[in-house]
């Protein structure tokens, strides 16, 4: 006679639906890390049209071998590059100071080191989520977070109605001013870096190399890469600048753009001349947060832990909270348990991110003699500079 199968509990998973507010890069990479984590997912965007306009983004291994998890890096590979090297050079002169190429680590780290417009990169998210089955609701104000019979609601406004959306869990992936975190009780704001973002996309000239460049001058920096497959050229240029703009992404100004790099290289200026228009970002970043989680609800990316763009870690991060976040549901037993776990294995990580990305904002615009030294040590560093971030890459 068979010996009888021995009854083995079914593990008890910590949730099993869960709201996520924003779709940005950092809520769908969530929906779609749940979904793939066995939960019912709902999505409410602020939005009525997921639409990016005028900025790229870098993918560094970190967040790609995510993507490739995700059965997504081959579909992103289709409209991303794969840049041939970081090229560091003065902006005065337009001389190269170092220059790391990417291929040794991406062997090292075992994932592509990608650049790609982020409308392309959303639209492949939002596709990917919704084939997952997460449901992405458009036009859809946050107006309260509440409990709910054991759980927890998203109160949306859409058009004249009001709605409500109950889940075991609520995640807020917002941004960097985000509403669920003003509904957890957070009160920090977002800090202005006192720095303007000025991007623009431009068609690509001829014998331009597939290059990350980045441009060092006083009190400014100019990162330029190719993106659409390699047939545009994303510019970023970031200015000093005591005010923020009024709106979070506005036309920007292109005669405060040339008259800041007015005395920069030749191939800076003509580069920056190319772009009909620019919209323009002011930079902001958010002192570590006294908590990220409160029983059900949690907040993931931006609304965490906004961080500069002088890493390239924004979105890498977002996507990287995602993943945890799944984990956590996965291997923890009740919500409240998982969504703290998240939060304890993150804050560090992203905390000392944060804090190298504000260091590289003031190496990056240094003169006199501290841009002398800067230069030297990166000269000296050459091939190795990539490796010097290997903490982040390899994790």
């Amino acid at each position: 006679m068979a010996e009888p199968i021995p009854f083995r509990p079914r593990p008890r998973r910590a949730a099993r639906s869960a709201v996520i507010v924003g779709a940005g890069i950092g809520g769908l990479a969530c929906a779609i890390a749940l979904r793939r984590a066995g939960l019912t997912v709902q999505v409410v965007e602020q939005a009525r049209k997921l639409k990016e306009v005028g900025a790229g983004l870098q993918l560094t291994p970190n967040a790609t071998r995510i993507l490739r998890d995700f059965g997504l890096l081959a579909r992103l590979e289709q409209v991303a590059v794969a840049p041939r090297s970081l090229d560091v050079r003065d902006g005065r002169s337009g001389a190269t100071i170092t220059r790391a190429h990417y291929g040794p680590a991406v062997t090292r780290y075992g994932a592509p080191f990608l650049v790609v417009h982020r409308a392309d990169l959303q639209n492949l998210l939002a596709d990917a989520a919704r084939a997952e089955g997460a449901i992405l609701t458009l036009g859809s104000d946050l107006t309260a977070v509440e409990p709910s019979f054991g759980g927890v609601r998203a109160v949306v406004k859409q058009g004249e109605n009001l709605l409500a959306h109950g889940a075991d869990i609520l995640v807020g992936a917002d941004g960097v001013r985000s509403a669920v975190r003003a509904h957890l009780g957070v009160k920090d704001p977002p800090v202005f870096a006192r720095r303007l973002a000025f991007r623009a996309t431009v068609p690509v000239p001829d014998r331009h190399p597939p290059d990350v460049r980045l441009y060092l001058g006083r009190d400014a920096h100019l990162v330029v890469y190719p993106v659409k497959g390699g047939q545009m050229l994303n510019l970023v240029a970031i200015v000093k600048q005591t005010e923020p703009v009024a709106r979070w992404s506005a036309p920007g100004d292109s005669a405060a753009v040339h008259a800041a790099f007015a005395s920069w290289a030749p191939e800076v200026r003509k580069l920056l001349q190319s772009a009909s228009h620019f919209l323009c970002w002011g930079l902001y970043d958010i002192d570590p947060l006294p908590r990220w989680s409160s029983g059900r609800v949690a907040l993931l990316g931006d609304a965490a832990h906004a961080m500069l763009p002088f890493l390239a870690q924004g979105a890498a991060q977002a996507i990287e909270d995602a993943a945890c976040l799944a984990r956590s549901i996965e291997t923890q037993t009740d919500a409240a348990s998982a969504l703290k776990a998240y939060e304890t294995e993150r804050r560090g990580r992203t905390a000392r991110i944060q804090s190298e990305a504000r260091r590289n904002g003031i190496v990056y615009h240094l003169s006199g003699p501290p841009r002398i030294a800067r230069d030297l040590v990166l000269r000296s560093t050459g091939a190795g500079l990539l490796d010097r971030y290997g903490w982040i890459y390899g994790a």
